[in-house]
């Protein structure tokens, strides 16, 4: 009884994982990917100045991708805290 109900709650953990872990990693490598893309086949469109400013669309793009980077692990993080840890705890209580 105390191993099916391990494996029972172990399933549950991860499918947990999977539903917090796999639209985060899509969301981050589709990101990084669109904007190497642009790098390497429309570069021209990264070079175009603000308007006013002595910033880069490129620049200001860089910047906020990696912001969105920063954001996602935050993201992570809490719900690893909040939805996994506790799953992984009552494992180890049964």
């Amino acid at each position: 009884m105390n191993s099916q109900k391990k494996s029972e709650i172990y399933n549950t953990l991860k499918k947990t994982r999977a539903q917090i872990s796999i639209p985060l990693t899509v969301l981050t490598v589709t990101s990084y990917f669109s904007f190497i893309w642009v790098i390497a086949f429309k570069p021209n469109i990264f070079g175009i100045m603000l308007p006013g400013t002595n910033i880069s669309i490129g620049i200001l793009l860089g910047f906020l991708l990696i912001l969105l980077i920063f954001i996602i692990t935050l993201i992570y993080v809490y719900l690893a805290n909040n939805k996994i840890e506790p799953i992984i705890n009552k494992i180890k209580n049964v």
